[in-house]
């Protein structure tokens, strides 16, 4: 993570069988909304420009580079790298909701995603014992995949996530604080 002016970018690096996958995302350090993002693994790279409601840039995906021009609808949250600390950043607390816009790389379009918020719980992960949030965010429009992480009550740290992801068959993927 690094700040300039008032721009904060958050780069997740990944090494996965097709390579290493580098996904940045430069977000507005006020508002927490998404001013650009990078993505980049092997021969498919992404480069998108977030102004208002519009996203544009190019995307290779395996071949030519195309131009991406798409309205969006307004300021994008919570997405790419940095999505959780965003969403931890919320006024959290039971019953707490929201929706908020997404944009989806590979159909190059906005999605909007549902936030619910239930009692707070303690998890155990393997950095210890936690009073977390359990956050719910799935597709308001129907999309299949969702994720729900706890965040812890005090630090607003996320401690865990579990993704169900529908291309990979209704996989569940679980990422859990270890220090």
């Amino acid at each position: 993570m690094s700040e300039a002016g008032t721009a904060i970018t958050i780069t997740e690096t990944m090494k996965t069988p097709q390579g290493e996958a580098v996904d940045s995302t430069v977000v507005d350090k006020g508002a927490l909304t998404v001013r650009a993002r990078e993505i980049k693994q092997g021969p498919m790279g992404i480069k998108l420009a977030f102004d208002g409601s519009k996203a544009t840039g190019t995307a290779a995906m395996g071949g030519p580079e195309k131009p991406v021009n798409a309205d969006v609808g307004g300021a994008l949250f919570a997405d790419g790298p940095g999505a959780f600390r965003s969403i931890a950043a919320l006024p959290l607390k039971e019953g707490y909701s929201t929706t908020f816009r997404n944009f989806d790389v590979r159909k190059q379009k906005a999605t909007i995603k549902q936030l619910n918020v239930s009692a707070a719980e303690d998890v155990i992960v393997p950095a210890g014992t936690f009073k977390a949030w359990k956050v719910l965010v799935k597709s308001a429009e129907g999309e299949p995949d969702t994720q729900t992480m706890w965040i812890d009550t005090t630090s607003r740290r996320v401690v865990k996530i579990s993704a169900t992801i529908s291309e990979m068959g209704g996989a569940v993927a679980t990422m859990e604080l270890t220090k």
